[in-house]
């Protein structure tokens, strides 16, 4: 059991975004599952403009915040959502790499940001030392880790991520380590506010096959 139970947590961390996103030769497309912000119920609400230092508008994501680097957590900020803001979620989905019949690879996902804060700091926990606002709860990566799981495609293979922000009219009712589907249930009715900001990575040439998330010093 501990084998198969390693052999999973291993295919999930490497993101398998050839097999997860691949179809059917010569079959039309199928349908993915959105990101957090494109669920339905999520899309019309109030706009959020959403910056970071890292991740630019369709640019490169440096390496350090790729897991073939550093793997730390870039820098976000945003605008104020609407009065009835009670929290802010921040999730960095990677769009081009499905699991099998499920959401996008979720390289990211904290929530219970206060309704005060606009930013987050770089290089957050595990891999950083950077400290989170109070009351900011993480749920697993696709590694079933806590925190940030950088971006690793696969090798010559440009993956879009997208640094999402929804603003909440709740406090989410759920514990650390929860699930990317929990979370999305628990939201269900609860956006009023979305934002985010698309960046790259490509694989290196001689990137040597996709390991798990780095371990938390």
């Amino acid at each position: 059991m501990k084998a198969l139970a390693f052999s999973i947590a291993l295919l999930a961390s490497a993101g398998l975004a050839a097999v997860a996103s691949a179809q059917p030769p010569g079959g039309p497309p199928t349908p993915q599952p959105p990101n957090l912000i494109d669920m339905p119920g999520n899309t019309g609400k109030a706009h959020l403009t959403v910056t970071s230092a890292e991740i630019k508008p369709n640019g490169a994501i440096p390496e350090d915040n790729s897991s073939y680097g550093k793997s730390m957590s870039p820098a976000v900020t945003w605008t104020k959502g609407p009065a009835s803001t009670k929290s802010y979620a921040v999730a960095m989905e990677d769009a081009d790499a499905h699991l099998p019949g499920g959401p996008p690879i979720t390289h990211w996902l904290v929530f219970n940001i206060p309704a005060s804060a606009t930013s987050l700091p770089a290089s957050l926990p595990p891999q950083g030392a950077a400290a989170a606002p109070t009351g900011m709860v993480s749920a697993n990566n696709i590694g079933r880790r806590l925190g940030y799981f950088g971006p690793r495609p696969p090798a010559n293979s440009t993956h879009h991520y997208h640094l999402q922000v929804l603003a909440l009219d709740e406090t989410v009712p759920l514990a650390e380590g929860s699930s990317r589907d929990d979370f999305a249930k628990a939201i269900a009715g609860h956006v009023v506010g979305t934002g985010e900001v698309v960046g790259q990575f490509t694989g290196p040439a001689n990137a040597a096959p996709p390991g798990p998330p780095p371990a938390a010093k």
